[in-house]
């Protein structure tokens, strides 16, 4: 019989950290008339919001080129994001996706997945 060791520090490989893989892709996103989100169209497939889906929003100043006679003028931009998980059908795999949408934009952007390797 072999023993181990007690107290030995834990490393990253004992966790299992999902992977996440940068996108920067339009998804068509369905939400609640509460303003959460309810389901995503990506790749084909829909994925149905599991979970509590987290939202936050990120301010910028832009710069509006030749609009005044001085070259310009600044305006703060919101971008909101949300990240939710989700999931095809009750046996599927579990995503997580960040998105976000920029008033520059007209659609959603996602930004990035994680969960499952090789989607």
């Amino acid at each position: 019989m072999t023993t181990q060791p007690v107290g030995r520090p834990r490393s990253t490989e004992d966790f299992a950290v999902p992977a996440w893989h940068v996108l920067d892709e339009t998804a068509d996103v369905r939400f609640l008339p509460s303003g959460l989100p309810l389901a995503l169209r990506w790749r084909g497939c829909l994925w149905q919001v599991i979970g509590e889906p987290v939202s936050w929003s990120s301010s910028s100043s832009w710069w509006e080129p030749a609009s005044t006679p001085l070259g310009g003028r600044g305006s703060m931009l919101t971008t909101k994001f949300w990240r939710f998980q989700a999931q095809t059908g009750p046996a599927s795999p579990v995503l997580e996706f960040d998105m976000s949408a920029d008033p520059r934009w007209e659609d959603w952007r996602l930004r990035r997945v994680a969960g499952v390797d090789g989607f």
